[in-house]
């Protein structure tokens, strides 16, 4: 629940509610390019864009779920460098926070990749011709799956991504799941170093994180704790998350990810209430730390399942679609959704 409520801001997720008539010209487009390329004689889509219209680098598009995910890509390490960092260079110089910063650079480069590369978008065809008059262009072949999304026709075409503002299709797959495994290496390190920074806190000498057997807080953290249930419970009932949360439960390690996030979610809640971390804030002894975790391990476990889900994909050679179709997922009808990223 906790990872659905993290995503569908950022527009990660799949946007299971079209309208008929965007029904009726996927299906179109599909049936389309299954067609035999020897029979070129099938109308592509009208008002298709085709490859001759983009500059080399000028194939994705900027939009507001974009520029959401530049600006979580920023705040993942400004807040590291401002809260974490400090107290762990006192103790192990500045190597921690440079690998951070390596990190980072090699997640950005790959999320401008594949934001900005072709994804196999299909080169022009010839004139469509019927009754010596030309109406459009030719289906590029059945290589070829038209994306209503960005209007044209994209080689291997697996998912329109909204966070990276491209296609994903032959020509950018290898940068998408390149940018999956460097993200997801890059919570894990955040989380590993804010781990790090809570034992130090915990540790000898001192220690300086110790348990406050007072009975008003521990009453006040259980009650803390039932009342995030309930509101996870009813996130996930809501309209907008019951149509969404069972493909996230498809991706591999979901059960066992949830069951760890919601592990944090609760020592999040009840170590602030039962403990005397904020007797001595300093650089050495930040709270802080803790907090982080929990956005960051969320963020490690997702797009670690991501990446998994997609290398899977890629050996069987399939595309997100068809894996779906394979499961028996069928594509929910849900108005609360149709922000979300067309996964399917």
């Amino acid at each position: 629940d906790l990872l659905l409520l993290l995503l569908t801001p950022l527009g990660f997720l799949p946007s299971f509610m079209l309208e008929e008539e965007e029904e009726k010209v996927e299906e179109k487009a599909a049936d389309q390019s299954e067609a035999p390329v020897a029979s070129r004689a099938v109308e592509a889509v009208a008002g298709s864009h085709w490859n001759d219209e983009y500059g080399p680098l000028g194939y994705g598009s900027f939009n507001c779920v974009c520029c959401n995910a530049w600006l979580l890509l920023l705040l993942l390490p400004t807040l590291f460098l401002l809260l974490v960092a400090p107290g762990l260079e006192l103790e192990h110089g500045g190597t921690l926070t440079r690998a951070a910063l390596a990190l980072f650079g090699l997640s950005a480069l790959f999320f401008c990749l594949v934001s900005n590369t072709n994804p196999g978008v299909a080169p022009r065809t010839a004139p469509y011709i019927v009754g010596g008059r030309e109406q459009g262009f030719e289906h590029p072949g059945e290589a070829y799956s038209y994306c209503q999304d960005s209007n044209r026709y994209v080689r291997g075409f697996d998912h329109s991504c909204d966070f990276v503002g491209n296609d994903i299709g032959d020509g950018n797959m290898h940068y998408f799941v390149g940018f999956l495994l460097s993200l997801a290496s890059f919570a894990t390190f955040l989380t590993a170093c804010c781990v790090l920074s809570v034992y130090e806190m915990a540790a000898p000498p001192g220690p300086t994180l110790a348990l406050e057997h007072d009975p008003l807080k521990m009453t006040i953290a259980l009650l803390l704790l039932v009342l995030v249930f309930f509101c996870f419970r009813g996130c996930a009932r809501s309209e907008a998350c019951e149509g969404v949360l069972p493909l996230i439960m498809l991706m591999p390690g979901a059960v066992a990810g949830a069951w760890l996030l919601a592990l944090v979610t609760a020592t999040l809640v009840v170590m602030p209430l039962v403990t005397d971390m904020w007797a001595d804030v300093r650089p050495s002894h930040n709270p802080a730390a803790l907090f982080l975790i929990l956005p960051y391990l969320a963020f490690a476990v997702l797009f670690f399942g991501m990446a998994a889900h997609w290398v899977h994909l890629l050996c069987a050679g399939l595309s997100q679609k068809l894996w779906l179709r394979s499961r028996g997922y069928r594509r929910q009808r849900n108005r609360a959704s149709q922000s979300g990223d067309a996964l399917v």
